[in-house]
C-alpha cells in the first residue's frame, strides 16, 4: 500500500513537471510573448511597417483562440496525450516554416498564421485538462506549479530569442525555436503525460457536471468569459508591448528584452502563491483583487516617460497574467465540473488568447508608433477595471469557497 501511494505520488509529480515543461515551450510563449523581441529587428531588416508587424500578434491569437474549443473537443474525445503528441510535431514544422517562407510581408503574415494554426493544440487546454483531471484536493497548487513554467518561459525565452536574433537573424531564431520546442515536448507527450482517470470514468467524476449547452445558459459562464478576456486584453497589451515601449524610450535591445524577464518572474511568483491560496481562500474575491494589477501597471506607465516605471509596471502585468492562468481552470472546474471541461476550458481559453493578441495590437494602434502612449495607457487602465467587476457580479460563482467540495470540485 505504501509503495502504491509512493508510486502514485511520483507519477503525479512527474505529470506536473512534464506538463510544466510543455507549457514552457507552448505556442503562446514563442509566438505571442516571444514575438515582442522580433518586432524591431524585423522592421529594421525588412523596412516593413512596424504597426503592421506588431499587429501580426492579433491573427496569431485569433487563430489560437478559434482553435481552442476545437482542441478542447479533441481533448475530451481522444485524451490530452494523443493531442499533444501530434501538436508537438506540427508546431515545430510551423515555426520552421516561418523562418523559411518569410520573404515578403504577405508571406510572413501567412506563415505566422499557419504556424499558429499548427501549434494551436500546444497550449494550456490539454495540459490544464491533465492537471485538473489528476488532482482534486491540491488542484490549485498543482495548477500553479505547472503554470509557473509559463512565467519561466516568459522570463527566459524572449531574451534567448533576442540573443539568437542578434547572432544569426530573426529567421534562424524562428527555425531554432521550432526544433528546440519539439525536442522537449515530444518526449514529454510520449513518455510522461498520461490521460487522467477522470477522462475514462475511472474515478466516477468524468460524467459529472454541466454540458456545454447547460453552461452557456448560465450568467456565470458569460461573466467569467468577459472577465477573463478583459483582464488578459489589458495585461497582455501592457506586458507584450513593454520591449517596444522601452525601445521608444531609448533602451538598447538587450535591456528592452530583459523587461520580459521581470514579467516572467512576477508571473512565476503569482502562479505558485496564487495557486496555493486558491485552495485556502474564497477564489472569486481573491481573483478579483489580482485582476486589479493591470490597472496599476497602466497607471504607472502613464505617470512617467522614464525607463524605471516600465520595469515596475512589468511586475504588475506579470501578477495579472499569472493569476488568470490559475483561476480560469480552477473556477471552471469548481462551477461546471468535469463533464465538458475540455470544451468549456477551450472556449474560455479562446477569450484569453483573443485578449492576448488583440490587446497589444490595439495598444500599438492607439499609441500610433509612440506618439500617443498617454492616451493608450489611460484607455487600457479603464478597460482593466471592468474585469474584477464582472467576477463580483456573479453571485453563484462568488459563493464558491476554497473548501467547497461539492459535486464538481
Amino acid at each position: 500500500m505504501v509503495m502504491d501511494r509512493t508510486a502514485a505520488r511520483t507519477r503525479r509529480i512527474a505529470i506536473v513537471l512534464g506538463s510544466g515543461l510543455g507549457m514552457y515551450f507552448s505556442i503562446g510563449i514563442v509566438l505571442i510573448y516571444g514575438f515582442s523581441v522580433f518586432i524591431v529587428p524585423i522592421t529594421a531588416d525588412t523596412q516593413w511597417d512596424r504597426t503592421v508587424v506588431a499587429a501580426v500578434v492579433a491573427p496569431i491569437a485569433i487563430v489560437n483562440g478559434l482553435m481552442s474549443p476545437v482542441v478542447g473537443a479533441l481533448t475530451d474525445r481522444f485524451g490530452p496525450r494523443r493531442v499533444l503528441v501530434v501538436s508537438s510535431v506540427s508546431m515545430a514544422i510551423g515555426l520552421v516554416g516561418v523562418g523559411i517562407a518569410s520573404h515578403s510581408l504577405t508571406t510572413f503574415i501567412m506563415a505566422v498564421v499557419v504556424a499558429s494554426l499548427m501549434g494551436a493544440a500546444q497550449t494550456g487546454v490539454p495540459y490544464t485538462y491533465v492537471i485538473v483531471g489528476w488532482f482534486s484536493s491540491r488542484r490549485g497548487l498543482a495548477l500553479g506549479a505547472m503554470l509557473a513554467f509559463v512565467g519561466l518561459g516568459i522570463a527566459t525565452v524572449p531574451p534567448f530569442l533576442a540573443f539568437l536574433i542578434s547572432e544569426w537573424g530573426w529567421r534562424f531564431a524562428f527555425m531554432a525555436a521550432g526544433l528546440v520546442s519539439m525536442a522537449a515536448t515530444l518526449p514529454v507527450a510520449l513518455f510522461v503525460i498520461r490521460d487522467p482517470p477522470a477522462s475514462h470514468g475511472a474515478v466516477g467524476r468524468g460524467d459529472e457536471g454541466y454540458t456545454v449547452r447547460q453552461a452557456v445558459e448560465t450568467a456565470s459562464f458569460w461573466l467569467m468569459l468577459g472577465a477573463f478576456f478583459l483582464n488578459y486584453f489589458a495585461a497582455a497589451a501592457g506586458s507584450i508591448s513593454l520591449p517596444v515601449v522601452l525601445s521608444d524610450r531609448g533602451a538598447d535591445p538587450a535591456r528592452a528584452a530583459f523587461v520580459m524577464s521581470l514579467v516572467g518572474l512576477s508571473f512565476i511568483g503569482m502562479r505558485l502563491g496564487f495557486g496555493a491560496l486558491l485552495d485556502r481562500m474564497p477564489p472569486v474575491p481573491l481573483t478579483s483583487l489580482a485582476f486589479l494589477a493591470p490597472v496599476v501597471g497602466h497607471i504607472i506607465l502613464l505617470s512617467s516617460d522614464g525607463l524605471v516605471p516600465v520595469y515596475v509596471s512589468a511586475v504588475f502585468f506579470g501578477l495579472a497574467t499569472g493569476a488568470e492562468g490559475d483561476a480560469i481552470g480552477y473556477l471552471l472546474a469548481k462551477r461546471f465540473g468535469m463533464r465538458s471541461f475540455g470544451k468549456l476550458f477551450g472556449i474560455n481559453y479562446m477569450a484569453l488568447t483573443f485578449g492576448a493578441g488583440l490587446g497589444p495590437a490595439s495598444l500599438h494602434i492607439v499609441a500610433a508608433e509612440g506618439a500617443h502612449y498617454l492616451e493608450a495607457f489611460t484607455v487600457f487602465a479603464c478597460i482593466a477595471t471592468i474585469a474584477p467587476v464582472l467576477l463580483i457580479l456573479d453571485g453563484r460563482t462568488r459563493s464558491l469557497t476554497a473548501r467547497d467540495r461539492g459535486a464538481y470540485a
